[in-house]
């Protein structure tokens, strides 16, 4: 399960058949495009777009972050942490950016940096969205083997947003690693009420069943998994424990 990234545009544009003809002068044309790409799936052509706006006019606060994000899907970690960084020398106190960036740190395992930037998201008071913040940090406290200080930040986001289904499959993880498996069985099903179709709460659940040698609701998640994103690497981890329970 990745970390939530929170765009900075607003509009949501999805792109169907041949790309709409684009200025070539026009940089917002260009980010639009790139971002409806981004949206769609698509981060190469993604990519293509914000190359072609940063060329004309590189000092734009979106522009930067999408770069950001789209060379993190591509898995070049220092060239999105040099976009995020950028964004935010552009907007120091941007809580979606520092939000961001925290998420990149988490998949570059920079537990300490990504608590940094969580944090400076989290407790500013214009975020619309600091109960991802501090799910964040539970989990980067949690990978740091402090599971108090994990349990206190998963407490935090449910105090803001307790219909935030991804803090339940976190704390659950936390539980789970602690041995406690009825408290993470309860936070797993907790996810699910919020959100039915959630790929990772049903196959954490799936773990924690077997754990508790409920077998044939154990298949029941894992089947659910499958179905739901067939394609996805907890799909073809579902596939193997299928063959051993069934």
């Amino acid at each position: 399960m990745k970390f939530i990234f929170i765009p900075l545009l607003g509009v949501v544009m999805f792109v169907v058949g041949c790309s709409p003809a684009v200025k070539r002068d026009n940089p917002q044309a260009h980010y639009m495009l790139g971002d409806s790409y981004l949206r769609s799936g698509d981060p190469t052509s993604a990519l293509r777009e914000f190359l072609l706006a940063e060329n004309i006019e590189p000092d734009d606060l979106n522009l930067q972050s999408g770069l950001g994000h789209v060379y993190l899907l591509k898995k070049a970690y220092i060239e999105s942490e040099q976009h995020y960084k950028y964004a935010l020398e552009l907007d120091p106190q941007n809580p979606r950016t520092q939000n961001n960036l925290a998420a990149l740190y988490v998949e570059m395992e920079r537990y300490d940096d990504a608590i940094k930037y969580f944090q400076l998201a989290a407790e500013n008071y214009v975020f619309s969205r600091p109960e991802v913040s501090w799910t964040g940090i539970g989990y980067a406290e949690f990978k740091k083997g402090n599971h108090t200080a994990a349990l206190n930040a998963f407490g935090k986001a449910i105090s803001v947003n307790w219909r935030f289904p991804d803090v339940y499959v976190r704390r659950g993880d936390v539980y789970f690693d602690l041995g406690e498996t009825d408290k993470a069985l309860a936070d797993y099903k907790m996810a699910l009420d919020h959100a039915p179709n959630f790929v990772s709460a049903h196959y954490s659940l799936a773990l924690a069943l077997m754990k508790k040698r409920d077998i044939d609701q154990a298949v029941i998640h894992l089947e659910t998994v499958i179905a739901l994103a067939p394609d996805s690497p907890l799909s073809q981890q579902s596939k193997t424990f299928l063959k051993v329970l069934k």
